[in-house]
């Protein structure tokens, strides 16, 4: 598995956001990721910012009923990790965050790197 799919997207809920005051980061990951594959997907990524995990819990979310009007259905179900740091911080928000963001600029993304050659242990 490539090291970009491993990690979806961060999780931006008012619960997650007052857990990063502990160094708490949630992230929605692909279903067959494992605890060391997301550790190892965050400590390349975000090289940049000297991280360092304490632990990682994985969560499994089950979809939800949903109903609109007469139709019925589900909400889709995700992998959730919670990533516990020692040291370092995650940029989720981006260099300026969210509130400092204009109108009219582009919102900064995750770095997309290629990763084949880390994956296979290539240098």
């Amino acid at each position: 598995m490539n090291i970009n799919d491993i990690i979806i997207k961060p999780i931006i809920t008012e619960k997650s956001s007052s857990l990063l005051e502990n160094n708490v980061y949630s992230f929605e990951v692909n279903k067959k990721a494992t605890k060391t594959d997301v550790k190892r997907a965050i400590l390349i990524i975000f090289a940049n910012s000297n991280v360092k995990i304490s632990k990682i819990r994985m969560q499994v979310v089950k979809p939800k009923a949903k109903r609109l009007g007469k139709y019925e259905g589900k909400t889709r179900g995700y992998k959730k990790a919670m990533v516990y740091l020692s040291e370092g911080s995650i940029p989720i928000y981006g260099s300026q965050g969210v509130e400092n963001n204009e109108k009219g600029k582009k919102k900064s993304r995750l770095k997309i790197i290629n990763t084949d050659k880390i994956m296979n242990g290539k240098k």
